[in-house]
């Protein structure tokens, strides 16, 4: 898990920093992108009983045809970076050799955005896709999971639902209030960016609320921000409330490994907090 975690944001920057080579380049677009993520999926690119890169098919040749207990499973088609994934000329021409060579997966991707098909489908169904660049990394983690080779049983790929958390009540309205009035300038800034982003559907990184920090005239280091953090938390604590976001016993080792989860509002605090913040703002 910590492999995949760790390539994903490896080809985010790689996307990134070569975006412009790799917009002109398809071959490179497989090598730095494409085949990394084959690795850690545990699609053996080296071994021809599991990839077989470039295999003729009938009505066409995909520039791999993915292999799974003996029998074509996925038929793989990468496109430049940017390139248009959706255009019909492309998916028919996926969707048929898929067809005539009794494939039930095409996958069409450009490195950043994967698609995955089943042809089983009338029509070929868009079961799975994936944004590199765009979606939290929880959520491309749990994605690809589905296409990790040991997890696919009956050759049969089955996208992971997201674990649905049991609702949590809201915290009491005129404790909020108090507990916000209590809070310094540092502290109400970093509550409202998380708030602004919750409001939004955005995860931050750290680095990203720092700098958010600052355009608010609030500048700190990392052992600063850890502090504006920490205050707030003990603050909700002390007043009887569940801290506004999770903490490292909540997540356990989700809080290392995925950082954009230490900095998401609660819901319930996010409803509370919407009354209260916007209360502020007509004063």
């Amino acid at each position: 898990m910590k492999e995949l975690f760790d390539l994903i944001n490896k080809l985010r920057n790689r996307i990134k920093k070569y975006e412009s080579l790799l917009r002109t380049n398809e071959a490179l677009t497989r090598y730095v992108l494409i085949d990394p993520l084959l690795r850690v999926l545990d699609w053996d690119i080296e071994n021809p009983d599991i990839v077989r890169p470039e295999e003729r098919q009938e009505s066409g040749r995909p520039d791999y045809v993915l292999y799974c207990n003996g029998r074509k499973l996925i038929a793989l088609e990468v496109k430049s970076l940017g390139l248009k994934l959706d255009e019909k000329k492309a998916l028919d021409l996926g969707f048929s050799y898929s067809w005539k060579n009794k494939i039930p997966y095409f996958i069409i991707t450009d490195g950043n955005v994967w698609k995955v098909y089943d042809v089983k489908k009338m029509g070929g169904e868009l079961i799975l896709e994936v944004n590199m660049l765009k979606d939290p990394i929880e959520d491309i983690v749990r994605k690809l999971l589905s296409l990790w080779r040991p997890l696919i049983k009956d050759s049969k790929i089955e996208p992971l639902k997201p674990t649905i958390q049991p609702k949590q009540p809201s915290p009491d309205l005129d404790k909020v209030k108090r507990f916000y009035k209590l809070l310094n300038y540092k502290e109400k800034m970093f509550l409202k960016i998380v708030f602004e982003a919750w409001k939004q559907g955005r995860k931050l990184t750290k680095n990203e609320l720092i700098n958010e920090l600052k355009k608010r005239g609030v500048t700190v280091d990392e052992m600063g921000f850890t502090g504006i953090k920490s205050g707030i938390t003990r603050l909700s604590k002390r007043m009887g409330l569940s801290p506004p976001m999770p903490t490292a016993n909540e997540l356990r080792e989700e809080y290392w490994k995925i950082e954009t989860k230490r900095y998401v509002l609660k819901d319930e605090w996010g409803q509370a907090l919407e009354e209260v913040i916007e209360m502020e703002e007509t004063i």
